[in-house]
Parts: structure tokens; C-alpha cells; sequence
């Protein structure tokens, strides 16, 4: 199986830097071909400067991501929980990466189709609120689910969130614990 690793958040230090990287190695070693997108290391624009209405001067990251994506069987999404939504340099990759006619395409003014159906995906994320929270109808987890992925045609297969990060019962052992179990969630070749 061939999986993408997007790791969103903007710091190369953090917590979810390291699940990102404990997760493809974990994939690597189940037999996966693993492809990983940094953002903290990429340099990457991520504003969406005129909107859809015309494109921007270099289209070449989005293109490239655009490439990996299709080549992708599952896609792992990893990022901190900021404001109830993912930190903005996530939000820029969306927004410039999926973009009309290559993630979605509208048949109507009512109706749309999902372009990269066939594959599915993920989220690992952390939050300092609570996980419940972000996992509760209209938070974050529904809007990536509904609104983001299966918008696009790609099967959400489940969202693994630690909450309570930088709170009096955060451990290091409680983190590792985490990186553990999301490791587990590596799907098995078939």
C-alpha cells in the first residue's frame, strides 16, 4: 500500500512532528511505501491568493503534492488542534492542494463528485482541550470527515486525538503511550 504522510503543524519540534515521523516508520516497517509532506520543513506558500479565479504564479508544490496524493493508497493527516481546526499552513495545503477538477469537480450548482475516491484516510492529531471535544458532532473530526474528506470522495477510516496536551495529567509516558497507539493503527498489507 502506498501512504502519504501530510505532518501539518508549522514547528518542526512537535508533538505531532514526532507522531508523523513514528508513523511512517512504523508503516516502512510493515512493508508500505511510505511518502511523507513536512510542512514544517516545506517551503511552501499556502495562501490562496485569488481564490480559484485564476492561478498563482508557482503552481509547482501543489502540482508535486497533487502527484503524491494521486499516487497515494491512504493518507495520514497529523496536526495540532489549534482554535478548533488545523494550524493555517494545513488549511493553505487544503485549500491549494485540493483544489477543483483534480479533488472534486461540481455537476451542478447543488450537486458535486468526489475525484479521488478508492483511497482513504486518517487523522492524528492533539489537542490542549479535551478529545471528546474534537471528536463531538460539528467539531473538528466531523468537518474533516464530511466536509473535507468524503467531500472529495476518500474514506475516512477513523481519528486518533490525545487531548489534554500541556495539562497537569500529561506525561511524557502519556505521549509515548499515544505514539504506541497510533503506531498500531498502520493498516496491515493485504
Amino acid at each position: 500500500m502506498n501512504i502519504l504522510v501530510i505532518q501539518g503543524s508549522p514547528y518542526g519540534g512537535s508533538f505531532s512532528h514526532a507522531n508523523a515521523q513514528a508513523y511512517a516508520q512504523a508503516a516502512r516497517r510493515k512493508g508500505h511505501k511510505v511518502e511523507m509532506i513536512d510542512l514544517s520543513q516545506e517551503d511552501f506558500d499556502p495562501v490562496l491568493r485569488y481564490g480559484y479565479v485564476k492561478h498563482m504564479e508557482d503552481e509547482s508544490a501543489p502540482k508535486r503534492y497533487q502527484s503524491m496524493v494521486a499516487r497515494a493508497d491512504h493518507l495520514v493527516f497529523v496536526f495540532p488542534i489549534w482554535w478548533a481546526g488545523e494550524p493555517a499552513i494545513l488549511k493553505g495545503w487544503l485549500d491549494r492542494v485540493l483544489t477543483p477538477q483534480f479533488a472534486y469537480r461540481y455537476e451542478s450548482s447543488l450537486k458535486s463528485e468526489g475525484l479521488l475516491r478508492g483511497k482513504t484516510a486518517q487523522i492524528i492529531s492533539s489537542s490542549h482541550g479535551p478529545a471528546f471535544v474534537s471528536k463531538m458532532f460539528g467539531s473538528t473530526v466531523t468537518r474533516w470527515k464530511y466536509s473535507i474528506l468524503k467531500f472529495c470522495g476518500i474514506k475516512f477510516t477513523g481519528a486518533s486525538i490525545l487531548g489534554r496536551i500541556d495539562s497537569k495529567v500529561d506525561t511524557p509516558e502519556r505521549r509515548e503511550a499515544f505514539t504506541q497507539k497510533i503506531c498500531k493503527t498502520v493498516p496491515s498489507i493485504k
